[in-house]
């Protein structure tokens, strides 16, 4: 934001007041620059001879590092450029701001490496540190030895030697890096040296050294392959210089910072999500910068900082603290930077101390200064609307000439997210905003009507965003829950009366109406107002209100109290509307008068209970709505309404808007007794209710309601708990409601109520009395504390993320519990601290059996490894009790910083998946189930490899519908055929220039290979194909399709086309019968479309040469010529051509025995001939079967049709009932009804099948005959009856007495029976005797029937089983 006004009317200060974050910089400046310590104190025999340079005591913020090489040799030197490196004292800005370096370059710690290389990248402020969670203390952020903080909103790059950068070709670099920059020379070989500096402060005195200083260097010197010598530095700092080998000199530097160095205390603020990656994984990552740094660092625990936070909030963050000498300190503090540069290059923040009511200026009209900010910046900033408040009113109007003190609102925030550059230039900008917004913002208050405020608002709030446009003021609104109807307004005090015309010029163009709902309907029995309050309710459970709303586009104001009186308020722009709305309400209302509500009394106690068990029953029997009170919970009244037995849900019910009739009036009334009635009996049957209560010290209050809680959880659904109320004895003035008072020893200070059926309370209260008596007796034993040891590499397992697991310990054993370096310590009552003792142990020896696998499987397979929703490995979890880990994206898989921290118990889900390498899967559990677990996963990898083959087909994209058939049938069929998993592209999936498509097809090579030729055949075929279309009179079409579609079929066949039924319906397609049009689409290859084409052209001439016939045929014989399911009809159309129409039973007159013949003329005359002598007198006979015998010969019907077929011979039973077939057995699932095998698992588990035989009981049989009818001609009557004859004597003599039922778990080895045509299941039946029938719904598990004799039902299996394993060849 510049300087000048701005649209909305504040005005810019050019010298903005300090942000909270800028202020709380200046105290930590303030804090750092006078921090004495025992090192800072001047040396006694420093004073009698003080040193040359000891003038200024500079302030050095870390171990400034100088790398020098051997000079030059004269000649060499007299060639270069004279260099001057002035030394300056620092200034306040660059000890204030450290730069951002990784540890690992050269150019950024030039102490220990070479010189610098190119320009690193300029450092950026830090996005995060804003405030820290409530577990760690408040401490200020420090520098090395109480100098200049290490800032994590302020990160600019200064030399740390308070050198400034030399005027030479590096200056840039020097810019960007600790230490000063160094004239470059040429390096010697072997002679390499590199420099130290300390202030005074940063050595330690005299005094305190192990040995005199020279005699520490002379050590080191002596044990090294470098030299090591000190000198004076400006500003009384002193300098050590290694010179030597490059290693040698690095580290005889370290031993001397290790035995000369102070010790320092350095604390980062690092964001808290980034915590587990400094640990890293078993404190590998803290434990590396140690054994590297030789610093001491201490993270907090994860208890301390289990403060709940958002995980995309970055603003959360905890002091690391590094303990060690200068350089140690200092090497350390780099690394951990570099781990938080690296995990925090984007950013999420949350903006929590600015009030709400600054949002609408922060983010503009229309949103325009978001748009600002983000314009050119890859960061996103999301300010919450407000223009309601809810649960925090703004404040009052201020006294005249005073600001309104606005609180922020700890629910609502503003965040960004993006680049932490670009995130902390937008959060200091809306900063700078804020401050500027208390400095100018205002409010005042104007009350109106609550039925225009919706209208102040406008469509998605554009009102307001014109009203702050315009004005530069913002409103808040009251909430709906609220009876204010004071409307706030904020901006610029000069700006608030413009605001003020505004806003009443909107709510001032409204029309509105208002309607008494309880003057409706002043007679009614339980009160008007109570009427129209109970009608209001129901109105608004069926949200009648917001259609109203919709409908009329208007608004409607109920009243805000359920005491106040019921008038309703139209709010409308339009007049008309105004009054539409109001003449609909009103027939609303009178479409409920009294007489279809009722209100019930019943206690508040009962009313959950009746929801569940009431509610559902008396809408389905008795068409009433049942409504509970849902804002005031102790209101007695339920509310019924009469709506009618048809209702199924909210949607399908129209509220009437009819007065009832006296009918109508009377069903309600009937309804609503009986639904009353059905309520009182639910609670009649119910005891006495009763309450009772007792005192508890406030400490025990939460444990008391908890085990309330617990001990009903378990009550069955018919049962009513009993309520557990709860409130501080001050608040009840000391007296307990009701009932029985049990008094105790202890100070009262809670006052517990149970409440519900006398025994139930009885019960529960005895139950917590002796659990109270427990709990005070626990609390004499608080002080005891027992520790044991712990594995340390577990104690992330233990605590859990966020402290959950720790936590869950403490509340199950009610125990204090801490973990202290392999040590955990259980403070509480003797027995729970014991147990709890048992259950840590426990988890240790669990934790300790747990192994882990890693598996090197290729991503390519995870997808079929995981299976459908996971069920694969899920299946193996349940089985195994163990976690298999699939990983979710590629990640680096190097990094070990980004494993965070362990978090529950074993077998349960600890994400380490940032950890986990894109081929890696991981199984860890119990060591028994782990293993077995990697087993079965690599027999399903080697299964998953095998069935992997893929293959692509290129197929046009019109074609897919023809592929894919109704509802998938045709593309189910083809992976049926061929096992192969064949995947179509979506309509989503655009295809390529040519407008084809690609098919994936995966399986085994056979299997890829068999569907591969499928598609290119279909394929080959559909691209070769043409279509023609040809147009033959609607009258045609019937008779050219045929009984059946046989004609169109033969004649499809006859041109060389296939007989599939999906293919030939492909080929010939008619229009819709009801349909007007009479084109028929012919499509195919072109020689089989012209021969197609050709026959329909000669198929309609002959039509139209053919002739209509009448025969005069009893109605008694139709069934002669129709036959069983018109068999009979379509035989003779088939033999003679002609096309048959026998009268329906429903035709009357003599239109009932006229039989049409249409044909070609002899056609025709033979088919009537035929007809005539089918249909003469027919001979009939009479046999009696035994009844026993019926179903063995009838053969489900198979006989009949012999008869019919083979002699022309029909059937009848003269009247009698066939007697009843028999029962068979179960049919049990397969594997004993467990659910079916792994594909990994086992041959003999794969091929698992049921059998089960029933011996048929010919006790049971029915006795007695039933009459046979032979009928038909006379020389086959007799051929009929020795037909019959012999299947009597053949039923009589086999001795089918047994019933096997097959089943098999694989339902599509089904067609493998059945054979091609039936000729597998017909071999079978021949060669055993049996009769077998084949279920049709094969997929409901419907078992395979096998009826005959024992050792022929046995064979008939295995010669099943047999087939099916070799493949049905």
């Amino acid at each position: 934001m510049e300087g000048g006004a701005s649209s909305n009317g504040i005005s810019q200060d050019p010298i903005p007041e300090l942000s909270p974050a800028q202020r709380l910089q200046e105290k930590h400046v303030a804090d750092a620059a006078h921090r004495p310590m025992v090192e800072d104190a001047i040396d006694e025999e420093d004073i009698v001879h003080p040193p040359p340079s000891m003038k200024a005591a500079v302030p050095i913020a870390s171990t400034a590092v100088e790398e020098v090489q051997q000079p030059f040799p004269e000649k060499a030197a007299g060639k270069q450029k004279a260099r001057e490196e002035p030394i300056e004292s620092p200034s306040k800005s660059n000890v204030l701001h450290p730069v951002i370096l990784d540890t690992k370059s050269e150019d950024a710690f030039p102490a220990l490496g070479r010189g610098p290389k190119s320009p690193a990248r300029a450092s950026v402020p830090m996005a995060w540190g804003a405030r820290k969670p409530l577990g760690v203390a408040n401490a200020v952020p420090n520098g090395v030895n109480g100098q200049g903080p290490l800032s994590s909103t302020s990160r600019a790059s200064t030399p740390v030697s308070g050198k400034p950068a030399p005027a030479s070709t590096n200056a840039s670099v020097a810019s960007h890096r600790r230490g000063p920059s160094i004239p470059q020379y040429i390096p010697i070989p072997g002679r390499h040296s590199e420099r130290i500096q300390f202030a005074p402060s940063q050595l330690l005195p005299r005094d305190q050294l192990k040995k005199p200083l020279n005699d520490v260097l002379r050590n080191i010197n002596k044990k090294s392959k470098a030299t090591v010598e000190m000198k004076s530095g400006p500003s009384g700092t002193i300098i050590f210089e290694g010179t030597g080998p490059v290693d040698a000199a690095r580290q005889a530097l370290r031993d001397v910072a290790k035995e000369v160095g102070s010790k320092q205390s350095v604390k980062i603020p690092i964001p808290l999500s980034v915590r587990p990656h400094i640990i890293g994984k078993q404190g590998s990552v803290v434990q590396g910068i140690t054994k590297r740094t030789g610093a001491r660092i201490q993270v907090p625990r994860a208890e301390e900082t289990a403060t709940p936070h958002d995980d995309d909030d970055d603003s959360m963050t905890i002091d690391v603290t590094i303990e060690g000498d200068a350089v140690a300190a200092e090497m350390a503090r780099r690394e951990i930077e570099s781990i938080v540069n690296e995990r925090t290059s984007t950013v999420n923040m949350r903006l929590r101390d600015i009030p709400e009511e600054y949002y609408p200026f922060i983010a503009g009209p229309h949103d325009a200064r978001i748009h600002a900010l983000e314009n050119g910046r890859q960061v996103k900033v999301h300010v919450p609307e407000y223009h309601t408040w809810s649960g925090q009113p703004p404040p009052q109007a201020p006294a005249p000439g005073m600001l309104p003190q606005f609180e922020p609102n700890r629910g609502s925030h503003i965040r960004i997210s993006g680049d932490r550059a670009a995130a902390q230039e937008a959060r200091l900008e809306i900063e700078r905003q804020v401050e500027q917004l208390r400095r100018e913002i205002t409010l005042s208050q104007l009350a109106i009507n609550r039925g225009q405020h919706q209208f102040i608002i406008g469509d998605q709030g554009t009102s307001l965003h014109d009203l702050l446009e315009e004005t530069g003021c913002a409103i808040i609104l009251p909430p709906s829950t609220d009876d204010t109807e004071m409307l706030t307004i904020t901006g610029p005090k000069d700006n608030i009366e413009l605001a003020t015309e505004k806003i009443m010029n909107l709510a001032t163009s409204m029309h509105m109406a208002s309607i008494d709902i309880a003057k409706q309907h002043a007679s009614a029995p339980a009160g008007a107002q109570a009427h129209a309050r109970a009608l209001t309710q129901y109105l608004q459970r069926r949200q009648a209100i917001e259609q109203l709303e919709r409908q009329f586009d208007a608004r409607i104001v109920l009243p805000a109290t359920e005491d106040s009186p019921m008038n309703w308020e139209v709010y409308s722009r339009d007049g008309k509307n105004t009054i539409r709305a109001r003449s609909d309400i009103m027939n609303l209302i009178n479409a409920h008068p009294p007489t279809r509500l009722r209100q019930v009394p019943v206690d508040p106690f009962y009313h959950q209970h009746i929801r569940q068990q009431a509610a559902r029953h008396i809408q389905d029997h008795f068409g009433v709505n049942l409504l509970l009170p849902e804002q005031n919970i102790h209101n007695p009244q339920v509310v019924l309404v009469y709506e009618g037995p048809d209702v199924l849900s909210t949607s399908d019910y129209t509220l009437p808007r009819q007065r009832p009739t006296p009918t109508e009036v009377t069903q309600f009334e009937r309804a609503l007794r009986q639904a009353e009635a059905h309520v009182q009996s639910l609670i009649e049957r119910r005891q006495q209710l009763g309450s009772r209560t007792f005192n508890v010290p406030s400490k025990l209050n939460d444990k008391i309601v908890r085990q309330a809680d617990r001990e009903q959880q378990n009550l069955p659904p018919t049962e009513i708990p009993v309520q557990v109320t709860s409130v501080p004895a001050n608040s009840a003035n000391g007296n307990p409601a009701t009932g029985e008072t049990q008094r105790v020893s202890e100070p009262v200070e809670h006052i517990v109520t149970l409440r519900g059926q006398d025994d139930m309370v009885d019960n529960l209260a005895q139950k917590l009395m002796l659990f109270l008596e427990r709990a005070k007796a626990d609390e004499l034993e608080r002080g005891h504390v027992t520790s044991f040891e712990f594995p340390q590499k577990f104690a992330n397992y233990l605590i859990g993320r966020r402290g959950e697991n720790i936590n869950k310990y403490r509340d199950e054993f009610d125990v204090e519990i801490q973990i202290n370096d392999g040590k955990v310590e259980i403070k509480g009552p003797v027995a729970k601290a014991d147990l709890a003792k048992a259950k840590i142990i426990a988890l240790g020896k669990k934790l300790e059996d747990e192994v882990t696998h890693v598996l090197k499987i290729k991503p390519q397979y995870h997808k079929d490894m995981i299976g459908a929703k996971g069920a694969q490995v899920n299946r193996l979890q349940d089985r195994y009790n163990v976690r298999v880990q699939f990983p979710r994206t590629v990640a680096n898989s190097s990094d070990d910083r980004s494993v965070a921290d362990g978090v529950s118990e074993v077998g349960g889900s600890r994400s380490n998946r940032s950890n986990q390498a894109p081929d890696e899967v991981i199984i860890r559990g119990p060591r028994r189930g782990a293993d077995e677990a990697r087993d079965e996963l690599l027999n399903l990898l080697q299964w998953t490899i095998d069935n992997s083959h893929t293959s692509m087909v290129s197929v046009a994209q019109s074609q897919l519908p023809s592929l894919i058939g109704q509802g998938g049938r045709e593309m189910e069929s083809a992976r049926l055929a061929t096992g192969a998993q064949i995947d179509v592209p979506g309509n989503r999936d655009s295809p390529d220039s040519a407008g084809r498509v690609p098919i994936q097809i995966k399986g085994t090579k056979k299997q890829v290979e068999e569907a591969t030729k499928l598609l290119e055949q279909k394929s080959k075929a559909f691209d070769d194909s043409v279509s023609r279309a040809i147009d033959v009179d609607k009258k045609y079409h019937k008779a050219l399709i045929g009984s059946g579609g046989s004609n169109i079929r033969n004649l499809v066949l006859a041109a060389g086309g296939s007989d599939d039924r999906r293919e030939l319906a492909r080929t010939v397609r008619f229009p819709r019968p009801e349909s007007a049009d009479k084109t028929i689409h012919v499509e195919g290859s072109k020689a089989v479309v012209d021969k197609i084409v050709a026959a329909i052209e000669t198929f309609v001439n002959q039509r139209e040469k053919q002739v209509t016939e009448f025969l005069e045929i009893a109605p008694e014989k139709h069934r002669l010529l129709i036959g069983r399911g018109g068999e009979t009809r379509r035989a003779l159309e088939s033999q003679f051509h002609v096309s048959i129409d026998v009268p329906r039973m429903s035709d009357e007159g003599a239109a009932r025995s006229r039989v049409k013949l249409v044909g070609e003329p002899a056609d025709v005359g033979s088919a009537k001939a035929h007809i005539l002598d089918l249909v003469k007198e027919q001979e009939a006979t009479t046999i009696e079967v035994p009844r026993r015998l019926h179903h063995a010969i009838s053969d489900n019907g198979q006989f009949f049709r012999r008869l019919r077929n083979d002699h022309n011979v029909t059937v009848d039973h003269a009247g009698q009932q066939p007697p009843a077939k028999p029962s068979g057995g179960s049919r049990s699932r397969p594997n004993g009804g467990r659910a079916l095998p792994l594909i990994t698992d086992q041959q003999d588990e794969i091929n698992g099948h049921s059998w089960e035989t029933v011996d048929n009981d010919e006790d049971q049989a029915e006795d007695g005959n039933i009459t046979w009818v032979l009928r038909g001609p006379r020389e086959n009557i007799s051929k009929a009856q020795n037909a019959l004859t012999k299947a009597m004597e053949q039923a009589g003599s086999q001795q089918q007495s047994s019933i096997g039922y097959l089943v098999l778990p694989d339902p599509r080895t089904y067609r493998f029976i059945i054979g091609q045509g039936g000729s597998q299941i017909n071999a079978i039946r021949r060669q055993t005797g049996c009769k077998i029938a084949v279920p049709r719904d094969q997929a409901k598990g419907e078992a395979i029937e096998i009826v005959g004799s024992k050792d022929g039902i046995e064979q008939a299996k295995d010669i099943i089983l047999e087939t099916i394993q070799n493949g049905g060849s």
